[in-house]
């Protein structure tokens, strides 16, 4: 067990230190000064089981302190130290309230019946914190019992049916998400700026996980409200569902359904809007990566195509498809946003990365023949990053083997590759397009990208 103990007062807390020592030998205390350096400590140094906070540090508000360390690691009790006008000044009621366990620590340190007082507090706070367990969130595996599951992808929830760990070691594992129990992003934004790219759960878990979710997708998106915001991320999640299971479970009846009504939905999406600026406009950009850039993708694609006056579903169907597999053998989200081999971000990236950002396209088309009931598709993935000039990848054909199909979805994945994780205005557009003109104005691409020039705003 630890608690984490936030004061500026050096000698208060070599008091609190030592008494916990003498008191409970199982409790280890990390003593920071800061509020950056508390929730850094929260992020990495867990998982605590109670938070002890000096009401009487001046470098931050201790009632936001508070409530960033509870956003962050979810409910914990707090032991709250200071004179007891101070913390009846300095901590709003709201926080203090927040948890029954919550306890108030006064000062002086120096006097009679300290040890006890702060036993009893403490003894209080384990209460809560036997009942949530957190002993058991820290434990030893086999990683061969476990599957990566991508950080970003839990961005789409706000709870999560299954138990989710963070490898500390190869076989030192610890809990960050209990099943059923609510989290915020901000977890995962922390998480994500340490370069922490998966997440784990266990094998049978992720197995039964997503057969739950591809039947639960299913029948919301034969409900859904085609041009609702709400509708577009259930639509994000979803996608995000249906590359999860194909890349652990291969096709299967249930993946193949949940595959149709993502493309019925997406062409639903884009008949409900006028215009393709209707959805830029509204545009969830807080849920970027792979799953963002499909879909992305698939809706330029479908407003390029219906003004070129094309009106097939089984055109439309494919350009949905090879938006929703074109990256999904990519394990790094960043590769999504590069699409071109000369491309700067591409520099920053390890020998690894560059390797399995070159063999996607080709990887992607050998999955996408399995979807048989959409013809063509694997040649249009293995060909999103060419381009008529030569200079795209990974074999450079001729201009003329390029159809205009290629032209329009090429022109789509690359706009969606600049525009995923950015702010869309219309002065980032126009910079893109201007960009574009030297490699994709030539042959079949000519007219797609005229009509993207004219279509492509907010």
């Amino acid at each position: 067990m630890k608690t984490l103990l936030v004061s500026e007062n050096v000698e208060d807390s070599e008091i609190l230190i030592k008494i916990i020592k003498a008191k409970f030998r199982d409790i280890e205390v990390i003593h920071v000064s800061r509020q950056d350096h508390a929730l850094e400590a929260a992020s990495s140094d867990g998982p605590f089981g109670f938070f002890i906070i000096d009401a009487e540090i001046r470098k931050n508000n201790p009632s936001i302190l508070a409530a960033n360390l509870i956003e962050l690691t979810g409910d914990r009790p707090i032991i709250f130290l200071g004179n007891e006008a101070i913390i009846n000044d300095r901590i709003q009621q709201e926080i203090y309230q927040a948890n029954i366990y919550n306890e108030k620590l006064l000062k002086p340190l120096e006097r009679d019946g300290i040890v006890d007082d702060l036993a009893n507090k403490i003894d209080r706070a384990l209460e809560f914190a036997k009942e949530e367990e957190f002993e058991q969130s820290l434990k030893d595996v086999d990683p061969n019992d476990y599957i990566p599951m991508k950080l970003r992808s839990f961005y789409l929830f706000n709870s999560f049916p299954y138990d989710i760990y963070l490898a500390i070691t190869n076989t030192r594992y610890i809990k960050i998400i209990s099943a059923n129990k609510p989290y915020t992003i901000s977890i995962l934004t922390v998480y994500a700026r340490k370069n922490i790219r998966f997440l784990h759960i266990k094998k049978d878990d992720q197995l039964k996980y997503l057969e739950e979710e591809t039947k639960q997708c299913i029948r919301s998106l034969k409900k859904g409200v085609p041009n609702s915001k709400e509708n577009v991320v259930f639509l994000l999640r979803s996608i995000t569902i249906l590359q999860q299971y194909i890349l652990a479970l291969g096709l299967s009846p249930s993946v193949t359904v949940l595959a149709d009504t993502i493309v019925e939905s997406v062409i639903k999406v884009d008949l409900s809007s006028r215009l393709l600026s209707d959805i830029l406009k509204s545009y969830p950009s807080e849920y970027s990566g792979i799953s963002s850039k499909s879909l992305m993708t698939g809706l330029i694609a479908l407003a390029l195509s219906k003004n070129l006056g094309w009106d097939s579903v089984t055109t439309k169907s494919k350009l949905i498809m090879a938006s929703v597999l074109q990256d999904i053998t990519l394990t790094d989200d960043s590769l999504t946003q590069i699409s071109e081999l000369g491309d700067e971000a591409l520099n920053g990236q390890t020998e690894l990365n560059i390797a399995e950002f070159v063999a996607h396209p080709t990887k992607a088309a050998e999955l996408a023949i399995q979807f048989t009931k959409y013809p063509d598709l694997d040649f249009l993935i293995k060909n999103h990053h060419e381009l008529p000039n030569k200079m795209g990848f990974p074999n450079k054909p001729s201009s003329l083997s390029l159809t205009v199909l290629c032209s329009v979805f090429n022109i789509s994945q690359h706009i969606a590759a600049k525009l995923d994780d950015n702010d869309i205005t219309n002065e980032l557009i126009d910079s893109l397009l201007k960009s574009m003109l030297r490699n994709f104005n030539a042959a079949n691409f000519k007219e797609p990208m005229k009509i993207a020039k004219k279509i492509m705003k907010v």
